[in-house]
């Protein structure tokens, strides 16, 4: 059998991902290292910000690795919608809305992962669940929370005759750049509920009150200052450890938890991996207090943990 010759790549195949991947590592290691000093972090993001593949930046040639596909699951989610989850929510992931809103549909014809719709089913038990997903990047974790979260949001839209207030889900992300990486699918995937399902990207960067030029009317989906946040909690809060621990001390910030109290339900604890030792040791023990502080009991909530790095508990590091 003769085999069909491969053409090869354009050269400049992937010259729009080397940008965004530069931009991406720089505000990951500006956050990280934590520096204050707003003229120190702005030298550091000019440093970084060179061209792909020149000297200083974090971004080299290409790098290719094989890998082996997920196993998908033997329905579609036009069929999920008569048994798990809500047509609302089918339908918003299927039309997503914003001006990124195509790169992150969800197809009503697609078929979710195996672990993905496994996620779904335990999260969307009427008892509170939580799990732990470990799985390759690229295979949808974010996916595994966040479509059982939206779910209970849309289901409650649907009857709201105003936009959802308190904080149901609250998201940390250990970088402010992961934080800001979910700003579009969040985005493309709220905006079809015409502002009654609202997030917040809240960290050291979200304004005190409406910077100039923005235009909040045309994103009622999206709360963008602290001072918005404070009149009226979104029932999505994106932040950090960092950030949830002056929220919870700040007076403030009281009206944020006086107007999210017994509402709380999920708690998602992204790269999970990350917090180890006293980091650990000190997030456990701020989640406590964010119980505590959200008056809920911790058979309210439901924990979600995602990790592309954690190793098989029934490996060899498991069984020591």
């Amino acid at each position: 059998m003769k085999s069909k010759k491969l053409e090869p790549l354009a050269p400049d195949y992937f010259s729009s991902l080397l940008p965004e991947m530069a931009t991406r590592a720089t505000r990951a290691a500006v956050s990280r290292l934590g520096f204050s000093n707003p003229v120190l972090r702005r030298y550091l993001t000019e440093l970084f910000s060179v061209s792909p593949g020149d000297y200083g930046c974090f971004v080299g040639q290409p790098v290719f690795e094989a890998t082996f596909g997920w196993e998908t699951a033997d329905v579609t989610m036009d069929e999920l919608g008569e048994s798990l989850l809500t047509s609302d929510l089918i339908r918003a992931l299927d039309k997503p809305g914003g001006a990124s809103g195509d790169a992150y549909r969800f197809g009503k014809d697609a078929k979710p992962y195996a672990h993905q719709l496994a996620a779904w089913k335990l999260l969307g038990l009427p008892e509170s669940q939580s799990v732990i997903v470990t799985s390759g990047t690229g295979s949808g974790k974010t996916e595994c929370f966040m479509v059982p979260i939206l779910d209970q949001l849309a289901r409650e839209a649907k009857t709201a005759q105003a936009p959802l207030e308190g904080v149901q889900a609250l998201f940390l992300y250990p970088l402010n750049a992961l934080i800001q990486s979910q700003q579009e699918r969040l985005h493309a995937w709220t905006a079809p509920f015409g502002g009654k399902v609202r997030y917040c990207l809240y960290n050291g960067n979200t304004p005190n009150t409406p910077l100039p030029g923005h235009k909040t009317a045309g994103v009622p989906n999206q709360v963008l200052d602290r001072k918005a946040l404070r009149t009226s909690p979104p029932p999505i809060l994106v932040t950090n450890a960092t950030m949830l621990e002056y929220m919870l001390v700040r007076a403030q910030d009281a009206p944020i938890l006086k107007k999210s109290q017994g509402k709380l339900q999920w708690v998602v604890l992204d790269e999970a991996h990350s917090y180890i030792g006293s980091q650990a040791a000190e997030l456990a023990l701020l989640l406590r207090r964010v119980l505590h502080a959200f008056g809920v009991k911790l058979g309210e909530v439901r924990f979600v943990a995602t990790s592309a790095t954690i190793g098989d508990p029934g490996g060899e590091a498991g069984t020591k």
